[in-house]
């Protein structure tokens, strides 16, 4: 008599044939299926190179449903694996193709009869073989990239080591799984992937219609289980992002430049060298004219024209706007939605350096094609939460590809050699393997913040490290970096900190001028009471040459930057002994590291400070305080005026007031909205007033130029409480007044371009 094994007539008739094997709870995990047999070979490893979506069979119908999108990389001596994974439980159940598969038999299509994948709709996968036949190719239109929601991600994988054998590919990975509560990787394990990879020997008409798909099947091994998967090839590239580029009028996106080898390269190009899909769409070109942009109007820009798109496919917004200072270009990082979008500013002018061009000195960055894109695909770059090498934990080299900073591609130009033609229009193979392999919440525009990663030891999931270590500082001993911060602080008060460099040798020194968190060569290293390693830079990261100034000996330049909200967020919410050391790029050859100061960071103690405190870590606020300007936020306005005027006396009320008669002092433009806020001066002169009520006119200063954003220069607030502080004074310049004023006039001169004394 004969008796069903209980796995199926197929795999009883087949058992003699064919391996079964079973998982720890007795569960078949592979079993032979009956189905026309075809002539295959194992698929070349190049064939695995790409994208794919990965879907993990459910061990019940309630199961969870798991899915993600898998990457290979394969090189020309390596084979790298990632993935992330998302999941969600459907209810009623929803079957999938795996599951569907083993309920029902699978009937044998005919050519040309209905069950061959035309008539199923064009979805090839219905008549499958198993083993899977590859084929080599995925048509252009039909390349997509798996993207999920980010409320469903559940954990990221990395390989480990991998085996490529008779078409089996074995990988040992490593998975991270995610907190969707802490927005944090909680914890590791391991496990294997096994994925089986056939191609037909002779490719027929039949085997067209058996085996037509892109598709892999295997196992995964993982948490003590063992599961069927399948991987569908989704495209020859890594990951896909849609970029969409706003312009100015009269201002121009460099659809293509000639670089520095003669060829043509465009945004597409460029991240096609990293195994990106970037799909340019030029959206607006006739955005109204604002000759100096703010931070918080290009975040108004940004929010208002970037076009609203279904689904959860990556976007950028891209904007060629008019110009902030000097710099070439700027991207947005924002505590709640953070790395959305970037700027280039096409009117700024490059120098008359003879490292520079001829016909490009002096020209305006949009009339040097070469230039401007590089500067785009640079903040770009920053939206994919890539770092500038030089503050990169991870120690990659500086030199002239995209991610170095422009002031390091100019230090490397020379008049045989000169900029832009000096710079190579690829990624660095850390930036490559990041922009590849790195997680979804540290790479996807509008998840992690800038720095998660890269700038951070312990957030994110950093690229392996190889045999030059840590990043860390050069050091010199010919130069000094110091900074000064009040020792104590309760949650929610205004911080600020005063950065000092020093030239302690005996000769001259070229350094850096930019002593401030936004444009790339300062950086605060934080520590916070769990141990913790933060990167903290500003809210926006801003791009452009460096200029330096000399240092005689015994000279120092200085600035003060605000502490308060940072790329983290509010710095100081966590109650401790908190430690922050400043690092500064000096020039590209050196890094000098302060000496770590600490900061005991306490609660609200008083009624006031209970005050301050709520009014300060209201959503927006923060924002408003790292900008300089409330913007469009009505409810951040609000909350400043209550700060500013119930608690002036204190340097939190102080900084608040400042924010208001910044905003106050000049007009706001809302181009899609087709508003103006007029500058109401009369308003910006009482909270000037408040500001400057009871303090020192070098305290005021030190307070005024923290508020505005160091990438704005001309903050009217700067200038104003100058002169306020002018008018007020009684007695010469040697008087105790006189001195504070003077006192305060350096530091508003520091702001802005700060020179040796």
């Amino acid at each position: 008599m004969d008796h069903d094994c209980g796995c199926g007539q197929a795999a009883s008739a087949a058992h003699d044939s064919a391996p079964l094997e079973f998982d720890a709870d007795g569960e078949l995990v592979v079993g032979p299926v009956i189905r026309p047999e075809l002539l295959t070979r194992p698929c070349p490893i190049g064939t695995l190179d790409g994208s794919w979506l990965l879907e993990v069979e459910r061990r019940t119908v309630f199961g969870p449903e798991v899915r993600g999108a898998m990457r290979i990389e394969v090189g020309a001596s390596s084979l790298r694996v990632s993935g992330d994974m998302y999941s969600r439980r459907v209810f009623p159940p929803v079957f999938t193709e795996l599951e569907l598969e083993r309920l029902q038999p699978l009937p044998i299509p005919v050519p040309g009869g209905p069950d061959t994948a035309d008539a199923a709709g064009g979805d090839p996968a219905a008549a499958e073989d198993d083993p899977p036949i590859l084929s080599e190719f995925l048509p252009l239109g039909l390349r997509w990239y798996p993207a999920f929601p980010a409320s469903e991600y559940s954990w990221y994988f990395r390989s480990n080591g991998s085996t490529y054998v008779d078409g089996t590919l074995t990988v040992q990975i490593v998975r991270h799984l995610w907190n969707r509560t802490t927005q944090e990787f909680v914890s590791t394990d391991t496990g294997t992937l096994t994925l089986r990879c056939r191609k037909p020997l002779v490719v027929t008409t039949a085997s067209t219609i058996l085996g037509p798909s892109q598709r892999m099947t295997g196992t995964l091994s993982i948490g003590g289980t063992v599961t069927n998967v399948t991987a569908r090839k989704t495209s020859p590239m890594y990951r896909g992002c849609r970029i969409e580029v706003d312009a100015m009028v009269n201002r121009v996106f460099p659809a293509s430049a000639t670089i520095g080898s003669g060829a043509a390269a465009t945004v597409r190009s460029v991240y096609a060298t990293a195994g990106w899909d970037v799909t340019v769409v030029t959206d607006e070109i006739n955005v109204p004219n604002d000759a100096d942009l703010t931070n918080a109007e290009l975040a108004t820009l940004m929010s208002g024209h970037r076009q609203a798109v279904a689904g959860e496919a990556w976007r950028l917004w891209l904007f060629v706007g008019s110009s902030q200072g000097g710099l070439f270009g700027i991207m947005f990082d924002d505590d709640t939605v953070p790395r959305e979008g970037a700027a280039g500013f096409a009117d700024v002018q490059l120098g008359n350096d003879s490292f520079i061009a001829a016909a490009a000195r002096g020209r305006p960055l949009d009339e040097v094609p070469a230039a401007f894109l590089r500067t785009l695909v640079h903040e770009a770059g920053h939206a994919f939460n890539l770092w500038h090498p030089k503050h990169d934990v991870h120690n990659p080299g500086i030199g002239i590809e995209i991610m170095n900073q422009t002031g390091d591609v100019m230090g490397f130009a020379t008049a045989a050699n000169p900029y832009p033609g000096n710079a190579a229009f690829v990624f660095s193979d850390h930036d490559r393997t990041s922009l590849i392999h790195s997680p979804d919440p540290q790479v996807r525009p509008g998840w992690k913040n800038f720095g998660w990663g890269h700038g951070d030891l312990s957030a994110g999931l950093p690229a392996p490290v190889d045999v030059a270590g840590l990043g860390g500082d050069t050091g010199d001993e010919g130069l000094v970096l110091s900074i000064a911060m009040s020792a104590q602080a309760f949650v929610g008060e205004y911080v600020t900190a005063e950065v000092v460099l020093t030239n302690v040798g005996d000769q001259p020194r070229t350094v850096t001028t930019l002593i401030n968190l936004s444009e790339g060569d300062l950086v605060f290293l934080h520590t916070p009471p769990d141990h913790s390693l933060q990167h903290l830079v500003d809210v926006a990261i801003g791009c452009g040459p460096r200029p330096t100034t000399v240092l005689q000996p015994g000279e120092s330049i200085r600035n003060h930057v605000q502490v308060f909200f940072t790329n983290q967020g509010v710095t100081f919410t966590e109650p401790g002994r908190h430690t922050v050391a400043a690092q500064l790029e000096v020039d590209p050859m050196t890094t000098v590291r302060s000496v770590p100061v600490t900061i005991d960071v306490r609660g609200p103690a008083s009624d006031a400070e209970v005050d301050i405190s709520a009014k300060t870590l209201t959503p927006g606020v923060g924002r408003a305080i790292a900008l300089g300007d409330f913007a469009t936020d009505a409810s951040a306005r609000a909350v400043l005026t209550d700060l500013a005027e119930q608690h002036s006396d204190t340097d939190t009320g102080a900084a608040g007031a400042l924010v208001l008669a910044n905003a106050l002092a000049r007009s706001f433009s809302d181009v899609r909205a087709r508003d103006v806020r007029a500058a109401a001066p009369d308003e910006a002169a009482h909270f000037l007033e408040l500001a400057v009520a009871g303090r020192s006119a070098e305290r005021v200063a030190a307070l005024a130029v923290t508020v505005a954003s160091p990438t704005e220069k001309n903050a009217p607030v700067v200038a104003d409480t100058i002169a306020a502080l002018k008018s007020r004074a009684k007695g010469g310049a040697r008087s105790a007044a006189g001195k504070d004023v003077a006192a305060a006039e350096r530091i508003a001169a520091d702001f802005v371009e700060p020179t040796g004394r």
